[in-house]
């Protein structure tokens, strides 16, 4: 295992609404309840490291759009209520919404003080690739039915047949980013999105991705995959901090001679692979000794060989007090100086 794992999570417009009441609030713009626990659960097991959230820059246009058209709806129908209550006696008299009122502007600055407050990454749809997506759209629309998600099949009643949601889907296939990351969750309560989506990303990004419906089996992933990063986070970060970098260099830049099939070699040179790979607790038999933790170091030595070199990989198995003190430096092929 490594706690090197990086996470890209992505949300689909249907998992970023924010209601009032059941229906479209004006007076703040915000993300929904599925947002708002998958980055509590980030924030508080200080994860922010290792997972990122992000969202379509069209999911947010979408969702800003929404906002202005129920306003405009809404305000009509308070006119025809407005007209059908007057003139009753306890009713007095009816306010209507300033006619200047610029809703869309509003709204607009709502969005860009609380999208600039968050910790989000962006995904847009660049102009300059418009052609692209544009291609990648027609070439889906074409295949065979049941296989052109996340175009809605023809049998489902869509107002526009999934032409949005292909929108976001383009933003996360051409993400240049997710180069970056070990795994991609994308959140969407929206069917169409299903395993010939996930074939289309993996064609192209080599990258594991898996869809999910409900944000709390989001929050059981994460939970999952970073459980003993919660577990041991002051040990993980003890083995990548410079205090313990410089500690193993140390060591390791003594040593001049590797043991390999017991023969002593002239060592060439050394990379560390990874500080941290695997942490075990050691619980002590006796109850007046105290508990230590061991983490896995991975390394590869280079040594001379006939006119050459070879490469050998090493394990180094660090023991540490909970007061993060080295006790001990095991190694799986001795270095000598």
């Amino acid at each position: 295992m490594s706690y090197n794992l990086k996470t890209l999570v992505v949300f689909d417009t249907n998992s970023l609404r924010s209601t009032e009441a059941g229906d479209v609030a004006y007076s703040f713009f915000a993300f929904g309840k599925p947002f708002q626990l998958i980055e509590q659960f980030v924030t508080d097991n200080k994860l922010t490291e290792q997972v990122d959230l992000a969202v379509p820059d069209w999911a947010i246009t979408e969702l800003k759009d929404q906002k202005q058209r129920k306003y405009h709806a809404d305000v009509e129908e308070y006119k025809v209520l407005a007209q059908r209550l007057s003139g009753l006696p306890h009713t007095g008299e009816i306010k209507f919404p300033e006619v200047d009122f610029d809703c869309i502007d509003y709204i607009e600055q709502k969005a860009t003080e609380f999208i600039s407050s968050k910790k989000i990454i962006r995904l847009e749809l660049k102009e300059a690739i418009a052609n692209i997506v544009l291609k990648n759209m027609m070439a889906r629309v074409i295949k065979d039915e049941g296989k052109k998600a996340p175009f809605a099949n023809l049998g489902k009643s869509y107002k526009d047949a999934g032409f949005k949601d292909n929108l976001v889907w383009e933003s996360l296939m051409n993400f240049d980013g997710i180069a970056d990351y070990n795994k991609i969750i994308f959140l969407t309560k929206d069917g169409d999105f299903n395993k010939h989506c996930v074939d289309e990303f993996n064609a192209k990004w080599a990258k594991y991705i898996t869809i999910l419906k409900d944000e709390n089996n989001v929050i059981y992933e994460l939970n999952n995959d970073y459980e003993e990063h919660i577990k041991f986070r002051s040990v993980i970060a003890f083995a990548n901090s410079d205090i313990f970098k410089d500690i193993l260099k140390k060591q390791l830049d003594d040593a001049t001679l590797i043991m390999v099939s017991e023969i002593e070699q002239p060592i060439v040179g050394y990379e560390i692979n990874d500080y941290c790979d695997k942490v075990t607790e050691n619980i002590p038999q006796n109850d007046d000794e105290a508990i230590t933790y061991s983490f896995i170091v991975k390394s590869t030595f280079a040594y001379k060989w006939d006119e050459g070199t070879r490469n050998i990989e090493v394990v180094l198995v660090v023991t540490i007090s909970e007061a993060n003190e080295v006790l001990n430096i095991d190694y799986s092929h001795a270095l000598l100086n």
